[in-house]
């Protein structure tokens, strides 16, 4: 090569110049995907539970304390529960207006599947729950009443984790439990 300095020179100014050309990095914040590690079945699992049996000892005539950690859930989530609570109480009062009322239940998840997208998480589940009525003119019952139920779950990943954003019923319309609220 003829110009050997003058091609070494060349070849700095343009890789300076094409290293301008790249976007800064910065960064990584709470709801990019790399913040939280791709979530285990169980761990969502886990969290479906305890947020299902919240969901459920609403309708109870003496609820039991949440289960649900603090971090585990979205402030959408969190907003939409309590917008749910007095169309659980109304129904609820509407019950034992008639006098029944829920003593008890119990409440087994079935995860079918888990969609990782990014920083979302999809996870389709079955509920089977047992509940126990008493009424004012038999009292206790020892028979449950129970339903299956197909829903759908979605999660945001965050610093903390995965956070419970919705839960879904994968059927609309009438015959819905009293604690699931569309």
């Amino acid at each position: 090569m003829k110009h050997p300095t003058y091609a070494v020179a060349v070849a700095a100014v343009l890789g300076l110049a094409l290293a301008g050309c790249q976007p800064a990095a910065g960064p990584l914040t709470a709801g990019s995907p790399a913040a939280a590690p791709s979530p285990s079945p169980t761990e969502l699992a886990a969290i479906i539970q305890a947020a299902v049996e919240d969901r459920n000892g609403t309708v109870l005539d003496t609820p039991p304390a949440a289960s649900l950690a603090g971090g585990q859930a979205t402030a959408a989530y969190l907003s939409k529960r309590e917008q749910d609570l007095s169309k659980v109480a109304r129904s609820k009062a509407g019950f034992k207006a008639m006098g029944f009322w829920y003593t008890s239940f119990s409440t087994k998840i079935t995860v079918e599947s888990v969609e990782v997208t990014g920083s979302e998480a999809s996870v389709r589940f079955k509920e089977l729950t047992e509940e126990y009525q008493a009424s004012t003119a038999n009292g206790p019952s020892s028979v449950p009443s129970g339903y299956s139920l197909p829903q759908t779950a979605t999660f945001r990943s965050s610093g903390n984790g995965w956070q419970l954003d919705s839960i879904a019923p994968n059927v609309h319309g009438g015959g819905l439990p009293m604690a699931v609220v569309e």
